[in-house]
């Protein structure tokens, strides 16, 4: 019994570790290179060699876990019609990184307050330094969208969406703490770092989200607090706006309107209904539409639309109910890795493509949230879904 103890814990500290490691190299990484190799020998194949084993038979006891099952299951015929073995690996890559984050790591150890306050610092520090590097070396000047980041996280949309959940999955932490100064400073870093450094409008939709998460809670456990907070919030911002409102990077800000984004749901749309709604573009799709008559269209910047156009409306609706049942338990656990899922769920409406392939910014935007929900879920005894504690799910 003592042995078998030991070897749990040895084996969940090995994939804290491996995961933390994986994380880390999205933003000290030089390429995707580097993030894919550390996934491939310290997470997937090990991974795969322990799943094999009993804990690996007893998950589908999990009515989640055969809700991840079925969806991936679908791809099998999207891969079959392209005839692409490449696109296999993708689909057992998912459900690896998937099952081992649930399965194999301490879902407590990400749940911690130092985890939760590392990880948005972390990503903090990762786009000032990064800014402070390309205005010093006079890549750009300040007040100029920083368009690119040097580490594997070099997209800006994307590392911007992933900080502003992770402000929503630290929140919690620093007020359980009564970390006043500290979760001050980050709501303000992060909308700093958001509107000036990046420019990402995409993110301000997130962090309107969570604004709104956070109103709710306060109104029904602290009506008078959130009320005075409310008023000096919108002084304060009023303010802000009569300084920054004549500046050019502002301006230049909301200048870019849509930035195409409606027109490319309708041309994604109709190429989705050209193919048929029910199997989709295929995995190899790529549309021949230009917008303005001259810029080709990458991905339908849209996680949801992706989906379908790419793979049909039953991964559509098979994405939607995991997802949904994934937000129900962390509802149900006061788990706030369902708030990180969904403020990054709400993002990915406007810049996301498909979540199935090699590791991507959307496996720590929608894969490690998603995970660290059914890990909960595996832990509740006889199938049951109970509140075990009072982790940071306080502002779910």
């Amino acid at each position: 019994m003592v042995f078998e103890r030991l070897k749990a814990n040895a084996t969940a500290l090995y994939f804290n570790l491996a995961l933390c490691v994986f994380l880390l190299s999205y933003v000290l990484g030089p390429s995707a290179k580097l993030t894919n190799t550390i996934f491939y020998a310290l997470i997937a194949l090990p991974g795969a060699l322990f799943l094999l084993k009993a804990p690996g038979r007893g998950l589908v006891k999990e009515p989640l876990v055969i809700g991840w099952l079925v969806f991936l299951a679908w791809f099998l015929l999207p891969a079959m019609i392209a005839g692409s073995w490449q696109f296999y690996k993708h689909i057992l890559y998912t459900l690896l990184f998937v099952l081992v984050v649930a399965a194999l790591t301490d879902p407590q150890l990400f749940r911690r307050q130092q985890f939760v306050r590392a990880q948005f610092w972390m990503l903090c520090g990762y786009i000032y330094v990064s800014a402070f590097y390309s205005w010093s070396s006079g890549h750009y000047l300040p007040g100029n969208r920083l368009a690119l980041l040097p580490a594997r996280l070099d997209n800006v949309v994307y590392t911007s969406a992933w900080l502003v959940s992770a402000l929503g999955l630290g929140m919690p932490s620093w007020v359980r703490g009564k970390r006043w100064i500290e979760g001050v400073a980050a709501v303000l870093l992060a909308l700093v770092a958001v509107a000036f450094v990046l420019q990402t409008r995409t993110a301000l939709v997130g962090g309107a989200f969570l604004l709104c998460l956070w109103l709710l809670y306060g109104v029904r456990h602290k009506p008078r607090l959130t009320a005075r907070v409310l008023l000096a919030g919108a002084v304060v911002g009023a303010a802000a706006l009569a300084i920054i409102y004549q500046q050019s990077w502002w301006h230049s800000l909301w200048a870019r309107g849509d930035s195409y984004r409606g027109e490319i749901l309708r041309i994604m749309l109709g190429e989705w209904q050209n193919c048929g709604w029910l199997l989709g573009c295929g995995t190899g799709f790529h549309t021949t539409a230009l917008l303005a008559g001259s810029m080709p269209i990458m991905h339908p910047h849209n996680i949801f639309v992706a989906l379908g156009v790419y793979a049909g409306a039953p991964a559509l609706v098979l994405f939607v109910a995991v997802m949904a049942a994934t937000l129900v338990y962390a509802w149900r656990f006061r788990d706030a890795w369902g708030v990180f899922l969904a403020c990054s769920l709400v993002m990915l409406n406007f810049d996301g493509s498909l979540i199935i392939g090699n590791p991507d910014e959307l496996w720590p935007l929608v894969l490690l949230p998603a995970a660290m929900v059914l890990g909960r879920a595996l832990q509740a005894p006889n199938g049951r879904h109970r509140q075990t504690d009072k982790t940071l799910g306080q502002l779910a």
